[in-house]
């Protein structure tokens, strides 16, 4: 990757070095008369050689520095589109396509290449490991110091991830929370507020929605998020057609707008009870735009959370309910 990015940048800096030493030479070389403004191609042959230099930087750290190579690749993919679009018009002659052609596409491939590369990298990196769902809710304490596990066992707490606080969905599920606050107070859950961003910035958000009393929990590095399986958002779901008709919606129609990205635009949100330890009831978002019913996933954790109770008092422990779960799910794969 680094030999295709010095490469890249010899070839850009010479190219424009001799477009600004010769402005009339290309022209020539494509069947054009000379222009009457060389001054034209030389600002260009500048701006080639300059870019050259950033290939030249970039080939140093290829991964860390991949904004350079994206330019590159998108002003490689543009410049021949643009090419076509005037020429297919009748502005321009097709003539200096061979010239056109002959600089972009080649580099298409190998660029691809560093820019998958560089995200795989990105995401190997930003992945945090993933921990025991008990070990994972020890780890974090809401403002009374009582960590998250040891408060499953009081009372169910009700987790909700959100995601990035510039994120327009995020915004519409506080206002949902904030409008449904007290009925989750009185079903007998605690509900929790687990975002990315500082505590600061939580608190100045929340503040705006009128959830200022409601425990929040930062969780940066995502730890908490990956321990409970919410993973990074795949392009469809971040950005297919029906979360860009949500968007609209929710951001223009509904006026939550949008802010400045403030964590993993990638992570996916969820929301889920626990009570002693175990998720007794879960939304997980299947896109960014989804939008669930906070209150009917509050109180199946509720019920179930008194049924497992009712359980233990009977002798019968978790251990004993995750078996037979299984056995039962074994004996229907089976049936079916």
């Amino acid at each position: 990757m680094a030999r295709v990015l010095r490469l890249a940048a010899a070839f850009n800096i010479l190219g424009g070095i001799f477009v600004v030493l010769e402005p009339a030479a290309p022209l020539a070389w494509a069947g054009l008369e000379h222009s009457a403004y060389p001054e034209v191609w030389q600002c260009l042959g500048l701006f080639v050689a300059l870019l050259g230099l950033g290939y030249g930087l970039a080939a140093r750290h290829p991964f860390r520095l991949w904004p350079i190579v994206l330019v590159g690749l998108l002003i490689k993919v543009l410049v021949p589109v643009g090419f076509v679009w005037a020429a297919s018009r009748g502005r321009m002659p097709w003539e200096p396509g061979l010239l056109v052609f002959a600089l972009g596409p080649i580099w298409w491939v190998p660029f691809g290449l560093i820019l998958r590369g560089a995200a795989r990298t990105h995401r190997a990196d930003h992945t945090p490991p993933v921990v025991p769902l008990d070990m994972a809710l020890s780890l974090y304490q809401d403002a009374d110091g009582t960590d998250l596990l040891e408060a499953s066992r009081q009372q169910p707490q009700f987790l909700v991830f959100l995601r990035h606080f510039g994120c327009t969905f995020c915004r519409e599920a506080l206002a949902d929370l904030a409008a449904i606050n007290e009925r989750l107070h009185s079903s007998g859950t605690r509900l929790v507020l687990v975002h990315m961003s500082s505590e600061q910035e939580a608190r100045e958000l929340f503040r705006g929605y009128g959830l200022d009393d409601v425990t929040a929990i930062s969780d940066p590095d995502r730890v908490l998020y990956r321990a409970f399986a919410l993973r990074r958002g795949s392009p469809t779901q971040l950005l297919g057609w029906s979360v860009w008709k949500r968007g609209w919606e929710a951001g223009v129609k509904q006026g939550h707008g949008i802010g400045w990205l403030r964590g993993d635009a990638a992570q996916m949100p969820g929301a889920f009870v626990v009570s002693r330890g175990h998720v007794v009831a879960q939304f997980v978002h299947q896109t960014a735009a989804d939008r669930p019913d906070y209150v009917v996933v509050a109180q199946e954790g509720v019920d179930q959370a008194e049924f497992q109770d009712g359980l233990e008092k009977d002798g019968v422990g978790f251990g004993f309910q995750d078996r037979l779960r299984r056995v039962l799910g074994a004996k229907a794969h089976e049936q079916n």
